[in-house]
């Protein structure tokens, strides 16, 4: 992250083009990924990945208060989706589009076999489904994309002391919803579909 924001300095102050597609090749992927797990089509999403990059480029002058470059990112992307979005549905919001921050789980039937499969994709939507919008996208964003909890914060524009306790409650709710079930491996397997779906 360090050299991240180090590239960002660079890019601002000098405008140094290498360093510009530092802060591009290293978020390109996880933007993408994002922008998909909140039910986005994909076409929508690589126009706003080009938009906001775009938009950085040319007013980096301006720019010389984000201290953190990741957050401002991810916050920018996830505006202008919806922004996007709204071109083809009225009445977009952004709760309306953090409902549908989903995860798709037929990636199982590929590294499972088709018994077992159909039992742990089973469990798996049982503990999406048992946790929030807000719920699942803490969680990706810090244990899928590696976000701190400020920078969580800030893309969910909430405190971070209230990111920290959103993102340890629903840890909890999902240990006590595995521990109920006696399946402790469905854990593993969430987090192992959340790890492969950053890659699609």
């Amino acid at each position: 992250m360090v050299s991240i924001d180090l590239s960002w300095r660079s890019f601002v102050e000098k405008g140094d083009e290498p360093s510009f597609s530092i802060i591009y090749n290293n978020h390109v992927d996880d933007l993408y990924a994002y922008g998909v797990s909140l039910g986005f089509q994909k076409e929508i999403c690589k126009d706003a990945i080009q938009d906001i990059f775009y938009k950085l480029y040319i007013s980096r002058d301006n720019l010389h208060y984000i201290k953190n470059i990741t957050a401002y990112i991810f916050k920018s992307f996830k505006h202008r989706l919806i922004d996007l979005s709204r071109k083809n549905i009225r009445e977009e919001t952004l709760d309306s589009v953090t409902e549908s921050f989903t995860v798709q789980v037929t990636v199982l039937d590929n590294i499972i076999d088709s018994e077992n499969a159909e039992i742990l994709k089973k469990k798996v939507y049982s503990l999406l489904n048992g946790l929030t919008a807000n719920q699942r996208e803490v969680v990706y964003l810090k244990y899928m994309i590696g976000l701190e909890h400020k920078e969580i914060a800030d893309i969910l524009d909430i405190r971070e002391e209230s990111a920290r306790k959103l993102l340890y409650r629903t840890m909890e709710k999902l240990r006590q919803q595995v521990s109920e079930e006696d399946f402790p491996e469905v854990l593993g397997v969430l987090f192992l579909l959340f790890l492969l779906h950053r890659f699609m």
